[in-house]
């Protein structure tokens, strides 16, 4: 297909470079009139592009001729049509996720939309930054090439936002650069807040929207971000149906903006609809639909020397969709950078920030954490280091990568990189800067950054810090503030323990059954056991915890877990899985004799029945996938375990859990059944990791003498029946024992991308929250694709860890920063390492 010039798909009025030939004009606030001319389609300049576009192969129209009038008319039936999803989706979006959508928009922004039409949408975000920050401080700015559209925009807002008065709507009748060059004249210190609404994106090839993202940063200059709303690639069945409607608006429209082409060319004898045939095309290799219409019969001398033949077909519109990949690449070879995502199956609505804001706004998230916690020199996890280690390692790894030539002092040596010993034999090790008998004050440690940040930020100001350098710095600092919230759950859970721990004249035991007994047993007996009761027996390099929560302490600015991650889980909790005769003092009922597990069946230990908790399951048929994708430095930024890609495999057909294993599931195999004191299902490395750390619970659980269960996050100690059915967060060693006692097995990498290839498309309702709610245990070992080449900047990320000791999860926790949620990404955990928020469902090979 021959190259064409992009035209206007889901929005009325958008104007793409130059739509306009005439001075741009600004529509004063203060005044009921507009100064200015609008510029009309049939002016020289748009008659020349006309002219050029059918003397392509193949012709095309350009967009303007698409919104006379009639057109825009045609259009505002459209976006009622039940067919056309976009704008009614974009709309449930907006509302849904508003209040979130505005807390990534600085108070004191100026909202500005591209292309604004009758500003029907942005009433929404409207009334959500009028909430926060009050009238008199939201300011709206509109730009769009049509002043009637303009008119009616200021005219609407003003009847749904009446708490806004007239000063704080402008409007500037523009084509989109110029408009934002006025807008930044207007406000030159402000931030502007860009509103590009109804997937107009998908207008553009994807070299055309980098170099309009590009000259749009360079319009509007520094402080811009942008909220960019992308129609997702669906099922092509819904595609054709949306833009091929079944009352004909949508081919109406396109055959009015042919009539229109016709007349302003003097051949309007040919503009009759029937002379024309309306043709959707759904274009899997570019993901976009097209829209054509077919000669019936010849249009002689369209121009000179040009003629329509009869069955001659002729471009009207084209709509790209995107895949979350697209949009990562596209922000990313824009110089921008994917802040926050709100997503369905349908559509996508994303605020891209320039790098150095994204680097400010995840130092704000990494001080937000520390400054929740009291005791830096804590040390929740033995294998890690303590608090104030991850400060101080987060501005050296962020000096050595963005500012490689600057020299290196002790302490940028000392905080260079971490640790990550072998569990089950911690003397091995990655190599590692020598520990300290002491680390820094934290004083010291907060000057050492702020000094290395305002290095950061010079960078950025002259223009020496590298795309790839600050997309790498950033996720790794995302990542280790996850790292962060899992020991932040670990100093939790120690300090609920401290606070509950029973006297030590009175010790009660939990025995192998479940049930509580008191003994008489010795004083090193009674001292140790008051250690372990809890079903933890780590050490701590650090006797002593704050004992105070931290509540702010989430690395992605989520109120908490998951909201959704147990939505649509058809009746699988506790109360609906046959457990209901007795009850242990958790709210969670454990009736053996009631329970199946997924196949439906009893299984039979040592002369007694162990009752497996019942789960749904689906069957997922046999099919191809493709593991790795393109890791090109120059494309975007993947880690380089991401790639390259693999030649298709097959994957033969599986059974799977529709849900994770909840709390409650791990409840009955965990405490009713003792099943970590049960060696059958356990390897002897991960049994005599177990006994060294005389673990009987999940590292999140407590589990205490009479039998309570409370589970831990950062911030908050919950009863188990509160979260019961949630997903339970355990390691892989947990999960394959789990696996084996249910009669089931961990899913593999190939199997994991199997269901994700189609989970929306092919069985939605077969695996929920397998992106959410957790990272997602494989039971593939982290190893290299073939071809894999090491990243030049950061060789041994994922080269010190094919170890055959780390394995592969997949999707994400509810403590996962969005520009890490992306379907190629491989996380990767020692299978005894117990810290990890990852979750696990139950798989059964199907012979």
């Amino acid at each position: 297909m021959g190259p064409y010039t992009p035209s206007l798909g889901d929005g009325q009025g958008d104007a793409m470079f130059d739509a306009t030939a005439d001075i741009p004009s600004y529509v004063n606030g203060k005044a009921d009139h507009i100064v200015g001319q609008q510029g009309q389609l049939e002016n020289a300049s748009d008659i020349d592009d006309l002219k050029a576009g059918l003397q392509q192969k193949p012709k095309h129209i350009p967009c303007g001729y698409l919104y006379n009038d009639r057109g825009s008319q045609l259009y505002e039936e459209i976006t009622k049509l039940k067919e056309y999803y976009p704008f009614q989706t974009e709309k449930e979006l907006l509302t849904q996720h508003a209040v979130q959508i505005v807390s990534s928009i600085p108070a004191g922004s100026i909202v500005v939309e591209l292309g604004c039409g009758n500003a029907e949408k942005t009433s929404v975000l409207l009334h959500a930054l009028i909430s926060r920050d009050g009238a008199t401080n939201v300011h709206f700015l509109g730009i769009d090439v049509s002043m009637e559209a303009l008119h009616m925009a200021r005219s609407n807002l003003m009847q749904e936002c009446p708490q806004l008065s007239a000063e704080s709507i402008e409007m500037v009748c523009a084509d989109y650069l110029e408009g934002l060059k006025q807008a930044r004249a207007r406000h030159p210190s402000a931030m502007l807040c860009v509103l590009w609404l109804g997937s107009s994106v998908g207008n553009l090839k994807p070299d055309e929207a980098v170099g309009f993202f590009k000259s749009m940063q360079s319009s509007a200059g520094a402080n811009t971000q942008v909220f960019l709303c992308t129609d997702l690639w669906k099922d092509a069945a819904i595609l054709h149906a949306a833009y091929c409607d079944s009352q004909g608006v949508t081919e109406a429209f396109i055959k009015n903006g042919m009539a229109h082409a016709l007349h302003a060319l003097g051949v309007g004898a040919k503009a009759d609809p029937s002379c024309w045939h309306y043709d959707v095309v759904i274009n899997p290799v570019d993901r976009r639909v097209e829209m054509w219409l077919v000669a019936e019969e010849d249009v002689f001398q369209v121009i000179e020397g040009v003629d329509i033949r009869k069955g001659e077909r002729v471009l009207m519109e084209m709509s790209r969709k995107f895949t979350p990949e697209d949009i990562r690449q596209l922000a990313f070879q824009s110089n921008f950078y994917v802040q926050d995502t709100w997503r369905d199956s349908k559509y996508s609505m994303q605020m891209l920030v320039s790098l150095d804001e994204a680097m400010q706004r995840c130092w704000s998230a990494t001080d937000a954490l520390f400054g929740a916690i009291q005791d830096w020199s804590a040390q929740p996890i033995d294998v890690r280091h303590p608090f104030s280690f991850y400060y101080g390692h987060l501005a050296s790894f962020a000096k050595l990568k963005m500012l490689p030539s600057e020299e290196q002092s002790e302490m940028d040596d000392m905080y260079s990189r971490g640790i990550d010993p072998n569990i089950a034999d911690p003397s091995k090790c990655h190599s590692h800067p020598d520990v300290p008998p002491q680390w820094p004050p934290k004083p010291k440690v907060q000057a050492y950054v702020q000094r290395i940040r305002q290095q950061i930020l010079n960078g950025f100001d002259q223009g020496t810090i590298q795309t790839r350098a600050a997309y790498l710095t950033l996720e790794h600092e995302w990542m280790h503030l996850e790292t962060l919230a899992y020991m932040l759950a670990q100093e939790q859970r120690l300090s609920f323990e401290r606070s509950t721990a029973p006297p030590r004249d009175h010790v009660t035991h939990v025995q192998k059954n479940g049930a509580v007994s008191s003994d008489g047993s010795s004083e090193d007996e009674a001292s140790q056991h008051a250690q372990h009761a809890n079903g933890h027996g780590m050490s701590h390099a650090n006797g002593h915890v704050n004992g105070k929560g931290h509540a702010s302490s989430q690395s992605n600015g989520n109120d908490g877990p998951n909201d959704s991650s147990n939505d649509g889980r058809n009746g699988s909790g506790a109360s609906t899985n046959g457990l209901a005769s007795r009850s242990n003092g958790n709210g969670i009922s454990s009736d053996h004799s009631s329970v199946t597990n997924g196949n439906g069946h009893m299984r039979r230990h040592q002369d007694h029945v162990t009752a497996l908790v019942s789960t749904p399951t689906c069957r997922i048929p046999a099919g191809i996938v493709t593991l790795g994708t393109d890791t090109d430095p120059t494309k975007n930024f993947v880690w380089d375990n991401e790639g390259p890609p693999q030649s298709p495999q097959h994957v033969d057909s599986f059974q799977m859990g529709v849900h994770p294993v909840t709390n409650a599931q791990f409840y009955t195999f965990a405490v009713e059944c003792s099943g970590y004191l049960e060696e059958q299902y356990w390897t002897a490395v991960d049994l005599a990791c177990l006994k060294k750390r005389k673990q009987r619970c999940p590292a999140t659980w407590t589990l205490q003498a009479d039998g309570k269960v409370f589970v831990h996050r950062p911030g908050e100690s919950v009863p188990l029946h509160t979260v019961q059915d949630e997903p339970v967060w355990v390691s892989l060693a947990e999960a394959q024992a789990y696996c084996t006692w249910a009669g089931g097995r961990v899913m593999s990498e190939e199997e994991y991308a199997r269901v994700a290839e189609h989970a929306v498309t092919s069985f939605p309702d077969r695996a929920l929250d397998l992106y959410q709610g957790g990272w997602e245990w494989t039971s593939t070992p982290f190893q290299p694709f073939k071809g894999f080449e090491p990243m030049a900047e950061y060789p041994e990320y994922s080269s010190d860890f094919f170890d055959d000791c780390h394995y592969v999860l997949k999707g994400s926790s509810p403590y996962t920063h969005t520009s890490l949620t992306r379907s190629s990404f491989r996380n990767y955990y020692q299978q005894g390492y117990p810290y990890v928020f990852a979750k696990f469902r139950v798989c059964e090979s199907i012979e």
